[in-house]
């Protein structure tokens, strides 16, 4: 009975003290999204009974859930912080978050050993009407005429998604929210324990946490992801309190990944360290007029049509050959039609979106471990939503390595969508904590 009154106790707080205002922007942007993903389908072939379940009904349940379930008393009831317990488990159990991360491992482990039809794009014969299936890699050299199948791909083809229902989906937008829960419980302990000095529990947290779902996103092998899960365990380290000394390591250890890049940039054409996926494209970043490049020539192309005042809505023509338009090149589709003088603007307010995500977990002044643990996981959502649209249009505007980020609510892809509305749910939630300070 007390988890009953405790639940409906904390939801009557949360649903009159969240910042609902916050899913203003998200709503327009999936607007924009579903524009793009109806313009670039195949005319007189949309499926607007799945395009509605997969665009509205999913990320309205998953939002709800996110919402409904509060993390205020994750710490009671599912989390189980003990003190002077091990990370993983305790007196109690299992944690719910080290449940999460193994969860996530299995996922991965899925993807890489089950259902591979799924990392192959279906291609119909108009001679002889056969379905076949074809590598990212080899599409994109038949588009160039160069397709021969008896060698070996330039680009290893990702194993990286599993199905459900018929419907396949990227483990990796689930593993994202998992690894970050998974830290904001490691983090929260770290802050009651006060540990974040140069010492063991400092350099044992990222090899906790990125270690278990960094080693079978390297078997898949997806680099990029795996940067990107880097990342989201060093911003929200990084932006906890702590002295100068352990702030400097992590500035330097950023470093890291840019002495990477240098390395592969110097790397020869035709070296076996090219023969993994998203390490030739960093190589190609750096050599513009190499093979490699033509779908992010293609979008640069495509916002050059758009010009100041773009061509016009579904008036694009750019997006029906390029591969990814829906997904990693949306930013680039919306340039083309609506033109410098409305991209600004929606620019400006995916900007002020981020800027609210921060604001929410800024304004939180946690004063027990609860809230420790809102404040945490609201800084993981923001980073999440920041790395999604920063990644995406620099690598729309050729300002990074191609990377496959979708963006945030805009491009097109089941798994993307409602995780991030899940996230949103949980961001208007701890919103309400800081009820207080209004």
């Amino acid at each position: 009975m007390n988890l009953v009154f405790d639940y409906f106790h904390n939801l009557s707080e949360r649903i009159r003290f969240g910042k609902w205002q916050l899913l203003l922007l998200p709503v327009l942007f999936s607007i924009i999204g579903i524009y793009i993903g109806i313009s670039t389908l195949e005319k007189g072939a949309i499926p607007f009974k799945s395009f509605a379940v997969e665009n509205l009904l999913l990320p309205l349940i998953f939002f709800a859930a996110g919402f409904l379930l509060p993390v205020s008393i994750w710490r009671r009831y599912v989390i189980r912080f003990s003190n002077g317990q091990g990370i993983l488990w305790n007196k109690e159990g299992l944690s719910m978050a080290s449940f999460l991360i193994i969860f996530a491992v299995i996922l991965q482990v899925s993807a890489i050993w089950g259902d591979r039809a799924w990392d192959k794009i279906p291609i119909t014969n108009k001679v002889n009407g056969t379905r076949e299936y074809y590598t990212e890699a080899q599409v994109l050299a038949m588009e160039s005429g160069v397709l021969n199948t008896s060698k070996k791909n330039a680009i290893t083809q990702l194993r990286r998604q599993l199905s459900i229902f018929s419907r396949p989906f990227q483990v990796g937008e689930f593993v994202k929210i998992f690894l970050m829960i998974f830290a904001a419980k490691i983090l929260t302990d770290m802050r009651a324990k006060k540990q974040f000095k140069l010492g063991r529990e400092f350099f044992l947290f990222p090899v906790l946490t990125i270690l278990p779902v960094g080693f079978f996103t390297f078997l898949m092998p997806n680099y990029s992801m795996l940067a990107i899960y880097s990342l989201i365990v060093f911003f929200m380290l990084f932006l906890q309190e702590m002295d100068f000394k352990p702030r400097l390591l992590l500035i330097v250890i950023l470093t890291i990944p840019m002495l990477m890049a240098s390395y592969v940039s110097n790397l020869e054409s035709d070296s076996e360290v090219l023969d993994r996926h998203g390490v030739n494209r960093v190589r190609a970043f750096f050599h513009e007029n190499e093979s490699g490049n033509d779908q992010q020539n293609e979008a640069l192309q495509a916002l050059a049509n758009g010009k100041i005042i773009g061509r016009g809505l579904d008036k694009g023509t750019i997006k029906h050959r390029l591969y990814g338009a829906r997904n990693d090149f949306a930013y680039s589709v919306l340039g083309e039609e609506l033109g410098l003088w409305l991209m600004l603007p929606i620019t400006v307010a995916m900007a002020g979106f981020l800027f609210a995500c921060f604001w929410v977990a800024a304004r939180i002044e946690p004063v027990d471990k609860n809230e420790m643990l809102a404040q945490n996981i609201a800084w993981g959502i923001a980073i999440i939503f920041s790395l999604n649209v920063l990644l995406h249009i620099g690598v729309n505007l050729r300002l990074l390595p191609a990377t496959g980020q979708p963006l945030s609510f805009v491009s097109a892809g089941g798994a993307n969508l409602i995780m991030n509305f899940f996230l949103m749910g949980m961001l208007v939630q701890i919103s309400s904590l800081i009820k207080e300070k209004t």
